[in-house]
């Protein structure tokens, strides 16, 4: 008839897999091109067979459904249904959305079922995707050296809070602060200008910072670097803000400690009185103002010659120290010296003489201009200014160089996280756009759209990760070494790295890796890097080939620098290489061999490479030749597992 006609065509033509199945062994009546590429069959060996023949695979899961359906005519809604199929060659567990309807002949009895079905194994496993991204995100910022936490809501509800934060500045528990607000906390915020700040954040989206921020805490005063980032969900909208603070108190004081030193010389300065005076050179005439006259201890309104005042000079200090300042000042341009006068009362008094040589056009000089004041006084609070300005330089070497440490710890940690916090928001986007492309008929508008906003999503956390990592730089991280087996390091490595092996059609081996005291997530980062490096500069129509091998050698083996017990790794590829003039220079950050437009990268992966080779208090060498490869040669201690 025209109308059943009809129907099979819309059927046939439906988007989504649709099949009709007949009496109690299932027999498949008719079934769309969609629902046969679904299961991988063909029409001739599909159609007039039981469904449970042409896929036994399914039996187990189906038929309960099917029967319950069959036996009541209650309609049957399944929502990511996980089956295992056999299609393509090979076992494959697939989800699915399907219906499950009774269909009744003209006695109104049950004669078979029609099944609607719809596959969304990409879109459930791009979704179990991001939320392992998630987890892992959560987990590096538990790890995290740098205070991090993070609030949800206008109530600013702390969901989480790493270690970090909960032992240096809250000293609280996660028992005493998780799921709770802010400022139930620590109310003592209230008063502060941090609740508005939040707001805006949470109100407007627009992140803030600050350096150097003074908030009380508790009953102490702190001098925070802080940054509240909004968090959005797949939509777009903010629904939290993420927290980061780094404690600068101590360097703020330091800082304030030696403004407050220099502020009380200028004023000790000040306090003496300056006189200003102009040589000229040629014939040694001297202009100067009543305060020098004063200070050679002669009337204000008397007018002395540069003879004169130089007759008044203690003659070990005009020889040995004015006039090596002149010859000098002739050279440099600047003419200062400290020397001893005597006055016309007897009394030895002491000067100071700052200026500058004035040229003419064709660069002789002219003249010198300058200060001269009495420092006799002043000599006596000098020296005892110097001696404490020594002793907290001295004290302040010892800070700065503790923070010099801190800052160069952490930069190896800044590159490490930014690797690896990146990783899963790059999968995020590649899946997407990869559901983007493959889907492209069968999406909605609205979901094209929520994919959109997912790869937006990521691209914006990006951006976040690296701003957060700006702050990590003047924080402190822990190296803790630990005995591991470099082998379950390198299969975590090929796991990470999976898409871009299976891409590039690499193949990773290694001749049994052993086991080494390393910083466990430095030593990742530092294979992840290396193998990354080989799989982006292989050479186009050859598959790479990485190996990776060790030994343990004496200092005999290596440089004079070399200790004895040192571990060798040694990573090589079949690559592009590198000439070996080159060898030293491909570590040094953000130096490429390669041009952007071939290779892209930031060009810190082998300096990052270098840096957690010297935390590992070792070192690392390069060699290669061009279109043959490169091995990377990596040493390190290979003793007891000290920190």
């Amino acid at each position: 008839m025209p109308s059943e006609r009809t129907f099979e065509n819309i059927v046939k033509q439906a988007p989504v897999g649709i099949t009709i199945l007949r009496g109690r062994e299932m027999i498949v009546e008719m079934a769309n091109e969609t629902y046969l590429q679904v299961v991988d069959r063909r029409d001739e060996e599909f159609i007039g067979r039981s469904l449970y023949a042409s896929l036994p695979e399914v039996r187990e899961f189906v038929e309960p459904l099917l029967e319950k359906v069959f036996q009541t005519g209650i309609p049957y809604h399944g929502f990511e249904f996980p089956v295992i199929l056999n299609r393509y060659g090979q076992r494959e567990l697939t989800y699915f959305n399907f219906t499950y309807q009774a269909l009744k002949d003209a006695n109104n009895e049950i004669s078979g079922i029609i099944v609607v079905a719809n596959e969304v194994t990409t879109l459930v496993k791009t979704k179990q995707s991001i939320e392992e991204s998630e987890r892992q995100f959560k987990n590096l910022v538990m790890q995290s050296p740098i205070a991090m936490t993070i609030f949800r809501g206008h109530d600013f509800i702390i969901e989480i809070a790493n270690e970090t934060l909960l032992r240096t500045l809250w000293q609280k528990t996660e028992q005493e602060v998780l799921g709770k607000p802010i400022l139930e906390i620590f109310p003592e915020l209230a008063g502060q200008k941090y609740p508005a700040l939040l707001t805006r954040v949470l109100d407007t989206g627009e992140p803030h910072r600050e350096t150097e921020a003074l908030a009380l805490v508790r009953t102490q005063y702190y001098y925070l670097d802080f940054e509240y980032a909004p968090l959005r969900d797949a939509a777009g909208t903010v629904t939290g803000i993420m927290v980061t603070v780094y404690d600068v108190t101590e360097k703020v004081l330091a800082r304030q400690s030696v403004e407050d030193t220099k502020e009380r010389l200028r004023l000790a300065v000040e306090a003496t009185g300056l006189s200003n005076w102009d040589l000229d050179l040629d014939s040694r005439s001297i202009i100067h103002s009543p305060r020098l006259a004063e200070i050679f201890g002669h009337p204000p309104d008397k007018i002395l010659t540069h003879q004169e005042l130089y007759a008044q000079v203690i003659p070990e200090d005009l020889q040995g120290t004015i006039l090596t300042a002149l010859n000098r000042a002739l050279k440099t341009g600047v003419y200062q010296y400290e020397a001893r006068i005597q006055r016309p009362d007897g009394a030895t008094a002491w000067i100071k003489t700052q200026g500058k040589v004035v040229y003419d056009e064709s660069g002789k000089p002219l003249k010198i201009i300058g200060t001269l004041r009495d420092i006799t006084e002043e000599k006596a609070f000098s020296q005892e200014l110097e001696r404490q300005v020594r002793e907290r330089t001295r004290e302040l070497a010892v800070k700065n160089e503790e923070l010099e440490k801190m800052n160069t710890e952490l930069q190896s940690f800044a590159y490490v996280s930014s690797h690896d916090l990146q990783e899963p928001l790059r999968k995020i986007q590649v899946f997407s756009d990869r559901i983007l492309e493959l889907e492209q008929e069968k999406l909605s508008p609205k979901t094209k759209d929520y994919f959109g906003r997912i790869i937006r999503a990521a691209s914006t956390m990006q951006t976040l990760i690296k701003d957060l990592l700006l702050y990590s730089r003047t924080s402190n991280s822990e190296r803790k070494f630990e005995k591991t087996a470099i082998d379950d390091i390198l299969n975590d490595v090929k796991e990470e790295l999976h898409e871009e092996i299976e891409d590039k059609k690499a193949v990773v081996t290694s001749g049994g890796l052993g086991a080494a005291c390393v910083i466990p997530f430095q030593f990742r980062q530092l294979l992840i890097n290396l193998v990354s490096n080989s799989l982006k500069f292989s050479k186009e129509g050859s598959a790479p080939h990485i190996h990776l091998q060790h030994e343990l050698v004496n200092s005999s083996t290596l440089s004079e620098t070399a200790s004895p017990g040192y571990y060798h790794l040694t990573v090589s590829d079949n690559g592009i290489g590198f000439d070996n003039e080159f060898k030293d220079k491909i570590f040094d950050i953000f130096q490429r061999l390669h041009g952007k437009d071939r290779f892209k990268g930031s060009g810190i992966g082998l300096a990052i490479v270098k840096k957690i080779v010297e935390n590992h208090k070792g070192f690392i060498e390069a060699r290669g030749e061009r279109d043959k490869g490169a091995t990377f040669d990596i040493y390190f201690p290979a003793g007891g597992c000290e920190n």
